[in-house]
């Protein structure tokens, strides 16, 4: 069984080496690495040339020793030319990885760090599973607590309610293994049949939401468990200020309800709701923001993605 680490990185190349050194030091040792610069402006390649991961800044292959047991990991390292999201950068990685016939893909951002043993505790607990599954998701956590954003059950009927009610507690961390419709691209380890059954993620996300439509895809295939005892530490959280992600955030979850509304309240009205309540949330601290909302809901209903607002515009 072959196992490879997909990671996404954009000018955050101390937080990069942190993660690479967590994937090294892995228990069950990996056979691959692919890491994906989003064209990083912070020296990112530079720092990985320095650290032995890679040795040119431009792209390539090598090997580095893992620190168990000393085994050969192969480096793939893709710098893109552009900055193509998380969407874009995910969809590179898995595309390649899966093309290279690895059975499982481990995929996660750079701003986190697994455990040592969570790759191991993973596929321990999966081997227990009986059945098919598709994805198996360690717990998260920030600062020393649980970070609970995923959810159990996905509500694409009731026009009134957010999508993601159902949210994962600590109370079901209690359990050894349960299943859950929602993840993050953020320690996924992904079974590379369920790949071949549904393709890769949609890279016109762009960023925000690819991880829930990814896993709603996902479950064509078979279902997805979380496993409590692999844990994975999540080192930044994005704060609550409006700014240019808030354009692709809403544009995108209204995507997804006219994708896979079930109803035509929730494919027709629940954007609209959507739109009416950021509109006024977000007014209130920054009345500019409004246009960009605006356009958010226009984009996202008529179904227009891809790389619309770039990083910093407002």
């Amino acid at each position: 069984m072959k196992i490879a680490a997909v990671v996404v990185t954009y000018n955050r190349k101390k937080l990069l080496i942190e993660c690479l050194e967590a994937l090294k030091r892995q228990t069950k040792p990996l056979n691959a690495i692919y890491i994906i610069d989003n064209a990083s402006t912070d020296g990112t390649p530079q720092l990985l040339q320095e650290e032995g991961y890679i040795k040119d800044p431009r792209g390539g292959t090598t090997s580095i020793e893992g620190l168990h047991d000393g085994r050969l990991i192969k480096v793939v390292y893709v710098r893109m030319n552009e900055n193509v999201g998380g969407a874009g950068g995910f969809h590179e990685g898995v595309k390649r990885a899966y093309n290279d016939g690895y059975d499982w893909l481990w995929l996660m951002d750079d701003d986190v760090e697994p455990k040592e043993d969570a790759l191991e505790m993973l596929l321990r607990v999966g081997e227990e599973i009986k059945g098919e599954k598709s994805a198996l998701v360690p717990a998260r956590y920030f600062n020393g607590s649980f970070f609970n954003l995923e959810t159990k059950r996905f509500d694409f009927k009731n026009p009134f309610r957010y999508f993601t009610y159902d949210i994962v507690t600590e109370e079901d961390l209690k359990e050894k293994y349960f299943q859950v419709s929602g993840i993050s691209f953020e320690g996924p380890l992904i079974k590379s049949d369920a790949i071949g059954k549904i393709g890769f993620p949609d890279k016109d996300f762009f960023i925000i939401g690819d991880d829930t439509d990814y896993a709603i895809r996902l479950q064509e295939y078979g279902p997805l468990y979380m496993v409590p005892d692999a844990h994975l530490i999540k080192k930044i959280v994005t704060s609550g200020k409006p700014n240019w992600k808030t354009y692709y955030y809403i544009r995108n979850i209204i995507y997804l309800d006219r994708r896979y509304g079930e109803n035509i309240l929730v494919k027709y009205l629940r954007p609209f709701i959507t739109f009416f309540k950021y509109a006024a949330y977000f007014s209130v601290k920054n009345p500019k923001i409004v246009k960009y909302i605006l356009k958010a809901f226009r984009d996202g209903y008529s179904l227009r993605r891809g790389k619309i607002i770039r990083p910093g515009e407002f």
